[in-house]
C-alpha cells in the first residue's frame, strides 16, 4: 500500500482527494459526474472520453451531450450504456 493511501486512511481523508483520483458519481442510467479530472479528450453523441490519473475513462451511450464542463467536474447526460477504463 502506497504512502498517500495510508495517510488518506489513518488521517480519514477521502482518498480520491489525497491520491487525485477521479469520484464518479451515477444518476440511473441517464447521468454521470466525474470529478478530479485531467479534461475531456474525445467527444460525440455516442462516446466521450476523459482523462484521469487513473486512465482514460470511456462513456459509450447514445445521445450523450456534455450539461456542464468545468476545472472541477464534468456531467454527462444521455443514455449511458458502458463505462470503461482504458489503459
Amino acid at each position: 500500500m502506497g504512502l498517500g493511501r495510508q495517510a488518506a486512511e489513518k488521517l480519514d481523508l477521502p482518498r480520491e482527494v489525497m491520491l487525485d483520483l477521479p469520484l464518479i458519481s451515477l444518476t440511473g442510467r441517464e447521468e454521470m459526474t466525474i470529478e478530479n479530472h485531467k479534461g475531456l479528450t474525445a467527444y460525440s453523441q455516442e462516446q466521450i472520453r476523459i482523462a484521469t490519473r487513473a486512465g482514460s475513462l470511456c462513456v459509450s451511450g447514445e445521445g450523450l451531450r456534455l450539461k456542464r464542463l468545468s476545472a472541477e467536474c464534468i456531467v454527462i447526460g444521455g443514455q449511458l450504456e458502458k463505462l470503461e477504463f482504458l489503459r
